[in-house]
C-alpha cells in the first residue's frame, strides 16, 4: 500500500520572541501573526506596523526582517512548502499571496485564518493537524492569491552543484566575487550560469550576493557599535555609498537611521532568536492562541461575492500608495 505524506508535514510553525532586525529569505511561503506586543516588518524594502493578531504573508524569496517596537513581543510564523500546493495541482509560479492587516485591517476570513493557525499549533492529533493545515492553505489560496507576471518560485529539486555554489558564496561573500568568476569555477558559460542560478534560487546572482552581505552586515550592526563604514567594508561592500543604497533598498531606511532606532535592550532577545521560548513565554503564547480558538464574530467590513474583485482592490490601492511613497522617499 502506498505511503502518503501527511498534509501537516509540509507545514512548519514556530513561536518566537522578536528582537532587532534579522534578515532572511527562503523558498517557503510564510504567514506571520503577532501574538503579543508590536513589531515592524520589512518585506523587500517596504515597512509595515503590526499589532496583536495582525497577519501578513511573506512570499517565496522575499527578503524580510522584523523589529520589535514594544517589549516582550512574540510572533508565530507558519511556513508552507510550495510543493504542498503543487502536488495538489495548484500552480503558484505565476502569482503571490496578498494579505496585509496593516493596510486592510478587516476581512471576513481573518478570524478563520487566525483560528486555523492556532489550531495547527495546539493540535493534539494528526487529524487535527491535517485539518488545520488544509484550512490555512485553502483560505490563503481561495481568498488571498493573486496572479502576477513574475515567477517567484525556485526549482525544488536538489542540486549538488548549486549547493556548492551557495556554500562558495557563504565562504567568500566578503571578497570581490563575480558572476563570471563563479561560472568559470563551476564549468559553465556566464550566460548559462546566470540563467541556471536564477532558476535554482529564484533570484539572480548579484541579488543573492547582496542579500548574503546584508545579512552579515546587519548581524554586525546588531552586535557591535562599529562605524557604518567599517561594517560595510567588513562585509564585501567596496564603499559606504553602495552599502547605504543596498541597505535602504532592502530595509527602507539607511544604516544610520537603523542604528538610531536600534534597541540595546533587545540584544538578549537576539541571542536566542528563533530558539525555544522560556516556560513563561511559552505559557503566555499558548494562552493567547487558545483564546483565538473561541468562536469569533465574522469581520463584516468587506462583503462577500464570487464574481467581483473587491477582495484585492483595497489592498492593491494601499500597496500602490506605499510604492509611491517609497519612490518619493528615495528622491529625498
Amino acid at each position: 500500500m502506498a505511503q502518503f505524506k501527511a498534509i501537516s508535514d509540509y507545514f512548519d510553525q514556530l513561536v518566537y520572541a522578536i528582537g532587532n532586525y534579522h534578515y532572511n529569505w527562503h523558498p517557503s511561503i510564510e504567514l506571520l501573526m503577532v501574538i503579543r506586543g508590536r513589531l515592524t516588518i520589512n518585506i523587500d524594502g517596504y515597512q509595515f506596523q503590526l499589532a496583536p493578531h495582525d497577519l501578513i504573508p511573506v512570499n517565496a524569496n522575499q527578503g524580510h526582517a522584523t523589529l520589535a517596537t514594544a517589549p516582550a513581543t512574540l510572533a508565530i510564523r507558519t511556513q508552507i512548502d510550495p510543493r504542498f500546493y503543487q502536488e495538489q495541482g495548484v500552480q503558484l509560479s505565476r502569482g503571490e499571496f496578498r494579505l496585509n492587516c496593516a493596510l486592510v485591517p478587516r476581512h471576513p476570513r481573518y478570524p478563520q485564518l487566525r483560528q486555523a493557525i492556532a489550531q495547527l499549533y495546539l493540535a493534539s492529533s494528526p487529524f487535527e493537524k491535517n485539518s488545520a493545515a488544509f484550512a490555512i492553505a485553502s483560505l490563503l489560496y481561495e481568498h488571498f492569491f493573486v496572479p502576477t507576471a513574475t515567477d517567484r518560485l525556485p526549482r525544488q529539486q536538489q542540486s549538488e552543484q548549486f549547493t556548492r555554489v551557495a556554500r562558495e558564496i557563504q565562504l567568500h561573500y566578503r571578497e570581490a566575487l563575480s558572476l563570471g568568476q563563479l561560472a568559470d569555477e563551476f564549468g559553465y558559460s556566464k550566460s548559462y550560469f546566470s540563467k541556471s542560478f536564477k532558476q535554482h534560487f529564484g533570484i539572480g546572482f548579484y541579488e543573492y550576493l547582496t542579500r548574503e552581505r546584508l545579512q552579515h552586515a546587519l548581524s554586525e550592526l546588531n552586535g557591535s557599535p562599529a562605524k557604518i563604514s567599517t561594517v560595510a567594508l567588513n562585509n564585501g561592500f567596496t564603499e559606504i555609498k553602495s552599502f547605504n543604497l543596498a541597505f535602504k533598498k532592502h530595509f527602507g531606511i539607511t544604516p544610520s537611521a537603523y542604528q538610531a532606532k536600534f534597541s540595546p535592550q533587545l540584544k538578549t532577545v537576539d541571542v536566542a532568536f528563533q530558539q525555544p521560548l522560556s516556560p513563561q513565554q511559552a505559557a503566555g503564547a499558548k494562552r493567547e492562541l487558545q483564546r483565538l480558538l473561541a468562536p469569533a464574530p465574522a469581520e463584516a467590513a468587506v462583503p462577500v461575492c464570487d464574481n467581483c474583485t473587491f477582495r484585492q482592490d483595497g489592498l492593491r490601492y494601499h500597496q500602490l500608495r506605499a510604492e509611491l511613497q517609497k519612490l518619493l522617499d528615495d528622491k529625498k
